[in-house]
C-alpha cells in the first residue's frame, strides 16, 4: 500500500502543479470530504452488520477526526489550524502507516477505510507546505502541543463516560506499534508528550532547513540569471 501511495503522489503533485490555486484547494477539499465521509460511513455500516461498539467506532482517534479538521482548513484556507495539526499528522498519522493496527485484511471495508484515511491524510496535510509554501513558525510547535493536550483532556473525559480508550489516553494501543516500546500507563503519557515536543522541534528544524535551502537555491539561480544578462549586455 505504501508503494502504491508513493506512485500516486508522484503523479498527483505534478498533475496539480499546473492548476490554479483555487482548483487545487477544491481538489484537496474534495479529498478531505472523501476521507471524512469514509469515517462517518463506518458507523451505519457497523450498526447494519451488528458490530458497532460505542467504545471503538466513534471517530475520536486522532486519525479519525483529523479529516474533519482538514475540511475546515481547505474551506477557509486556514494556515493557523493547518500549522497546529501539521505536527500531529507528521508524527502521529505517519507512525500509524508504518505500524498499522488493523484487525481486517484487504479488501474488507475497514481495511480500505484505514489505508484510505491514513495515507491521504499525509498527502493532504503536507501539500500546502510542498506546493503553496505555507510556512511554519516556532510558536506553532507550542500551539500544537497545547492544542493536543486540550483535545486529550476533552476526549479523556469522554473515555471516562464510555469506558473507552479513544486517542489512547487511557492506555497504549493494541498490537505492536511504536507505543509498545514505552512504559505502561500513565507513565507512557508523560514520556510520549516529551517525545512529541522533541520530535515536533526536530520536524520544525528540518522544515526550516529545507525552506532555507530552497530559498538559497532560488536566490543563487536569480543571481546567475542576472549575471548572465549583464554579461550579455556587455
Amino acid at each position: 500500500m505504501l508503494a502504491l501511495f508513493v506512485f500516486f503522489c508522484a503523479w498527483f503533485i505534478p498533475f496539480m502543479k499546473g492548476r490554479s490555486p483555487e482548483y487545487q484547494r477544491k481538489v484537496l477539499l474534495a479529498i478531505a470530504l472523501l476521507i471524512s465521509s469514509s469515517q462517518l460511513m463506518k458507523i451505519p455500516l457497523n450498526i447494519y452488520t451488528g458490530t458497532f461498539d460505542v467504545t471503538h467506532d466513534i471517530p475520536l482517534h486522532m486519525c479519525n477526526f483529523l479529516p474533519f479538521v482538514l475540511v475546515w482548513v481547505y474551506l477557509k484556507s486556514d494556515r493557523n489550524t493547518w500549522a497546529i495539526i501539521f505536527f500531529w499528522v507528521v508524527l502521529g498519522v505517519s507512525q500509524a502507516n508504518f505500524t498499522p493496527s488493523i484487525e481486517y485484511s484487504l479488501f474488507h471495508y475497514d481495511a480500505i477505510r484505514y489505508w484510505l484515511v491514513h495515507l491521504l491524510l499525509v498527502l493532504v496535510a503536507l501539500y500546502p507546505a510542498i506546493e503553496w509554501k505555507w510556512e511554519l513558525e516556532i510558536r506553532d510547535v507550542g500551539r500544537s502541543v497545547i492544542a493536543l493536550n486540550m483535545v486529550a483532556l476533552f476526549i479523556g473525559g469522554i473515555n471516562l463516560l464510555l469506558s473507552s480508550n479513544y486517542l489512547y489516553v487511557m492506555g497504549k494501543p493494541p498490537g505492536t506499534t511504536f507505543f509498545s516500546l514505552l512504559p505502561e500507563w500513565p507513565t507512557y503519557l508523560i514520556l510520549l508528550e516529551l517525545i512529541f515536543v522533541v520530535w515536533a522541534l526536530m520536524v520544525y528544524g528540518i522544515f526550516r532547513w529545507i525552506k532555507r535551502g530552497g530559498k538559497a537555491s532560488a536566490i543563487s539561480t536569480q543571481s546567475e540569471v542576472a549575471k548572465t544578462n549583464m554579461d550579455g549586455k556587455i
